[in-house]
């Protein structure tokens, strides 16, 4: 009888599987350890900030059991072979080890500085020019008088708020300044010193001009020193995941079918 081929391929079969259980283990026998309860258990602590109770306990080792035997019946059914979304999870998990291999350690000065100087554009503002303006109409024939006479108040010490014209004040960027006031004023306002009156002329006005003071541009790296190093750490992560895929693409040979 055991000449016959199906016998002897039915033999073999069962020898096999036999094999397969004595190493392997029954598939459907899920061995709960000391060491996960103690996780849930730790995981139930961080979460309530306090131990457990055996009812929380239960509850929380049961919907492990049930994510345990759902999750092996997937790879059963093979549902982790053609899942488009399982893939890119698995990947992301490889991508993810490989990131938090990299050796921690702190950026150097010089590397933070050259972070950036590279990456300017994530970290500077616009810079807005908090100012004030006084006018004095070219269509008044005394214009030109009464800017020096407010002008040389200012110098003793005057309010300007007390010398009885309009003040116009603002905090713009130079585009702002543009729009507002004319390129001309724009231009000069960027490149006057703080806390002092200048004259201006446009082609309505002669003006004198004050700038109190400067926000935004690009900050200083001891500013913004605890950002940029999160950006520089979580940018070396990154390279070190990718530098770990190229590796491990390199070792694959794609071919393509007809």
């Amino acid at each position: 009888m055991l000449r016959e081929p199906v016998v002897h391929f039915l033999f073999i079969g069962a020898l096999l599987f036999l094999a397969h259980r004595l190493i392997v283990g029954d598939p459907r026998v899920v061995v709960v350890s000391a060491g996960l309860t103690a996780d849930l258990e730790r995981q139930l602590r961080d979460q309530t900030g306090r131990a457990p109770t055996e009812a929380e306990l239960k509850a929380a080792l049961d919907r492990w059991k049930q994510e345990e035997v759902l999750y092996r019946e997937a790879l059963r059914e093979g549902l982790d072979q053609q899942d488009a979304t399982v893939r890119t999870v698995l990947a992301d998990k490889l991508r993810a080890r490989a990131a938090q291999q990299m050796a921690a350690r702190r950026p150097t000065d010089a590397e933070l500085d050259a972070w950036l100087a590279s990456h300017r554009s994530r970290y500077e503002a616009p810079l807005r020019y908090d100012f004030q303006i006084v006018a004095f109409p070219r269509s008044d024939p005394a214009a030109e008088q009464q800017r020096s006479t407010y002008r040389r108040a200012l110098a003793d010490g005057a309010d300007p708020r007390t010398l009885g014209r309009p003040i116009v004040g603002g905090n713009l960027t130079r585009d702002e300044l543009a729009a507002r006031f004319g390129p001309a004023v724009s231009e000069s306002i960027g490149k006057s010193p703080l806390a002092a009156w200048h004259a201006l002329e446009t082609d309505d006005s002669l003006l004198l001009v004050r700038v109190n003071g400067t926000t935004g541009g690009l900050p200083s790296r001891e500013e913004i020193r605890p950002i940029l190093t999160a950006d520089w750490v979580a940018a070396m992560k990154k390279q070190a995941a990718d530098e770990f895929a190229e590796s491990v693409l390199a070792r694959y040979r794609f071919e393509k079918t007809p």
